[in-house]
């Protein structure tokens, strides 16, 4: 329907002419979809799938691998462990033993003392092969012996011989009286010596 225009009503001989002007009396509400742009969509869904899976192997695969290793490792140390608190179970006897034979739970004194294993071992090699030892008597490092079926001469061979040993440091007697040839008893103090150890 067009409609009349009165202000322009002159035609090409002056007479008046009717304009018509176009109107739209109706509207059209459908919308028109577009189509999906595959070529905008695939960048970003290849992001987002990039994205999943590297969550996927940072944030789940990874932690759960290292919870695996950690308790793997957990229960080796553990075995360890008990392996090593099995093989420490009798630590403070065998300690207890070593401090017997060592050198660390000793005085100064005790220290410089001989061992009586060596005193035992002087009188049975050395003075019973050569005289009978009717007593002895250990006081620190001093070895007090009184000795029977020897003679004067005898016993200072014996003395001669005992002062070359590095465990005696000097040898005397005192008191013996008997004739020359005659074994008599005959006290003999040795004093014994020791070397301090290095530490």
């Amino acid at each position: 329907m067009a409609v009349k225009d009165p202000s322009n009503t002159t035609g090409v001989l002056g007479k008046k002419k009717a304009v018509v002007a176009p109107t739209k009396q109706t509207m059209n509400f459908v919308h028109h979809e577009s189509s999906l742009n595959l070529r905008k969509i695939a960048p970003l869904a290849l992001i987002l799938i990039v994205a999943a899976v590297l969550f996927t192997k940072f944030g789940i695969i990874d932690q759960l691998d290292k919870k695996v290793t950690a308790n793997r490792d957990l229960s080796t140390k553990q075995e360890q462990l008990s392996i090593l608190n099995a093989k420490l179970s009798g630590y403070d006897e065998l300690a207890a033993d070593y401090g017997r034979y060592s050198y660390g739970w000793m005085n100064e004194n005790e220290v410089n003392t001989v061992d009586r294993m060596d005193i035992l071992s002087l009188i049975q090699s050395k003075i019973m092969p050569k005289a009978t030892v009717e007593s002895y008597s250990i006081n620190g490092n001093t070895l007090n012996l009184n000795l029977y079926g020897i003679t004067l001469d005898q016993a200072s061979a014996l003395i001669e011989s005992l002062e070359k040993i590095d465990l005696v440091e000097s040898v005397s007697v005192k008191g013996a009286s008997a004739q020359d040839g005659v074994e008599a008893s005959i006290p003999m103090s040795i004093i014994l010596t020791k070397e301090v150890p290095e530490e």
